[in-house]
């Protein structure tokens, strides 16, 4: 990609070079390593869910304990 800068007089720079368009394979790469972070954020929220999920049971099941319902 290519910019002019604006000078501290009020004209232009000279064209630079900023950077570079990613290339095909790069992009593959790119979107690869988001896909790998989704992929073990959605494993976290997976094992978050079940883990409440362990603890909602248990609690609920202290209860029914308590108010003698097991017997």
């Amino acid at each position: 990609m290519l910019r002019r800068r604006r000078l501290p007089d009020g004209s232009w720079s000279e064209l630079e070079k900023v950077g570079s368009l990613p290339t095909a394979e790069g992009q593959v790469l790119s979107l690869g390593e988001e896909l790998a972070q989704e992929k073990v954020k959605n494993i976290q929220k997976d094992l978050l869910i079940n883990s409440l999920g362990s603890q909602l049971t248990q609690l609920k099941l202290d209860i029914i304990t308590m108010k003698g319902g097991g017997e």
